[in-house]
């Protein structure tokens, strides 16, 4: 069994709010890539049960454009903001914008730099 714990906090004049949460699966789709700057549709090979999602976290440290199974009409289209992550959880207060079982992604990087994309996801590849 693996477990993904996320935090959320937010701080106001001195003032910190915490909340966190564990969530457990049999499985960790895990993703940790080097995305190089100026790279478009780059194909980047991963797969995911969009319906045995228990948590998923994406992060990149860069801006860039995730797409998922296709580059020309992809199911979903991420545009994630440097070091601002998309978190989704089966009790998350709106819908996972991941619809689609995924095969790959195909990521563009036009930032400047190097971009790490980052997913941690918690699965049960045994759903009901």
């Amino acid at each position: 069994m693996f477990n993904l714990t996320l935090e959320h906090k937010a701080s106001f004049e001195g003032r910190d709010r915490i909340a966190s949460k564990s969530y457990s699966g049999g499985s960790t789709p895990r993703l940790d890539e080097s995305i190089p700057d100026e790279s478009t549709d780059l194909l980047v090979n991963y797969a995911l049960d969009v319906s045995a999602i228990q948590a998923i976290h994406i992060q990149s440290d860069q801006d860039i454009t995730v797409k998922t199974n296709s580059s020309s009409v992809p199911d979903e289209t991420l545009a994630l903001v440097a070091g601002v992550a998309y978190v989704w959880t089966t009790d998350s207060y709106f819908a996972n914008v991941l619809e689609t079982d995924i095969t790959k992604f195909y990521v563009t990087n036009a930032s400047g730099a190097a971009a790490n994309l980052v997913i941690e996801a918690v699965v049960d590849p045994t759903p009901a």
